[in-house]
């Protein structure tokens, strides 16, 4: 007798979580009815606080749910809420391991669609926000790397007996520079040694500069001159009138946007106020080559610079452009701030036009559920379920 009802309780079991009727992890003792109660009372104290904006206090009434009553039978459900909160607070590592956690303990879930669905959002989310700082933090070492003037680490036993005779007399230094640059206009000595001509704060640094810059038979040493003789110009006025005429030129525009590149934040954004604040009737053919060539930073840097021309219906043409089709979202959330500050406020129908596509109507909820978080990203079987 013992013996068959061992047997039937083994088929009920099997029968219950082949259904997936289980919804608790599948190993383990489920929680008590009085346990069950008040982790339901957890998750509704949670519920309320996030439907109040609350999340950090809800995320506290999941995480305390689950960890008191982990085997209770709406654990799954808490989980569930518990990313939606994670992702509100943009914690959206944190999401993924809760999304993976679910997944381990939950394989059977009716919650299992509505979990996946935030996985592919969430991992959309976190992998360009992710990705938009990784390439940041590399365009600004390259950045630093490229506008340094320092000498490379393998630079040659030249580099560093002309390094110390330019900085012993900058006069004879340049002579020197000039000289190498004439036998050979890619002497590696001689280029790693722009940087310490233009350390030199020597009034013939300048001169020489931008006369290298112009004349030089090697593109990559124009390149490196005129940005080494754009940053020795104190007159960012001039650095960015020379910068638009360079634009009218075709082949000039990887000149300046290196030039650009190179410079301090501080730097480029002096010139580029400069350039937005110029009376050139033609400054916004610059200010488009200066954008279509410049790093997320630059663009961004940019974006902020054209947004204090008031009442510019250029100027908000070319910010509502970034926000909408800019490839990288740093510059797009750069570009919404632009347009609030430039207009003030901004129209509703301005607005509407930034909106993602609406997604797919969902049916309503059956009435007496319980409601689920506020503007909390479900499917129409999430809202069906909060009461399993």
């Amino acid at each position: 007798m013992k013996r068959n009802s061992s047997l039937l309780r083994s088929a009920l079991s099997l029968t219950l979580a082949s259904g997936a009727l289980l919804a608790v992890p599948m190993t383990g003792t489920a929680q008590t009815p009085r346990e069950n109660t008040e982790a339901r009372k957890l998750w509704s104290e949670g519920n309320d606080l996030y439907n109040d904006g609350n999340f950090l206090d809800a995320e506290r009434k999941f995480r305390e749910a689950l960890s008191r009553y982990p085997k209770s039978d709406q654990a799954d459900r808490t989980t569930y809420y518990l990313i939606v909160t994670l992702e509100k607070l943009r914690r959206y590592r944190e999401a993924n391991t809760e999304i993976e956690s679910f997944h381990r303990n939950f394989p059977g879930s009716r919650w299992r669609d509505d979990v996946d669905e935030r996985s592919l959002a969430l991992g959309a989310t976190s992998n360009s926000l992710l990705e938009q700082e990784a390439k940041i933090a590399k365009e600004r070492a390259e950045s630093e790397k490229r506008g340094s003037t320092v000498l490379p680490p393998n630079a040659t036993v030249d580099a560093m007996v002309l390094r110390m005779i330019i900085q012993a007399n900058p006069g004879e230094g340049i002579e020197k520079v000039k000289e190498r640059l004439k036998v050979d206009s890619s002497d590696p000595a001689a280029i790693a040694n722009l940087g310490t001509i233009f350390n030199s704060n020597s009034p013939l640094a300048l001169p020489f500069l931008m006369e290298l810059s112009n004349s030089s038979a090697s593109n990559n040493v124009r390149t490196i001159a005129f940005f080494f003789a754009m940053r020795s110009n104190p007159d960012k006025t001039q650095v960015a009138n020379k910068l638009m005429e360079m634009l009218n030129k075709k082949e000039n525009e990887p000149i300046v946007s290196e030039a650009l590149f190179r410079m301090t934040f501080q730097e480029h954004r002096a010139v580029l106020a400069k350039i937005v604040e110029s009376p050139n009737p033609n400054k916004f053919d610059a200010i488009e080559k200066i954008y279509r060539g410049g790093s997320i930073t630059l663009r961004s840097d940019l974006l902020t610079a054209v947004s204090t021309l008031k009442d510019d219906a250029r100027a908000e043409s070319f910010i509502l452009d970034a926000a909408q089709n800019d490839k990288d979202l740093a510059v797009r959330r750069a570009a919404i701030g632009a347009l609030m500050h430039q207009k003030g406020s901004v129209d509703v129908r301005t607005l509407e036009t930034l909106l993602s596509p609406m997604p797919q109507k969902r049916p309503p909820m059956p009435s007496g559920l319980v409601p689920a978080p506020s503007k909390a990203p479900q499917t129409g079987t999430a809202q069906s379920r909060q009461n399993h």
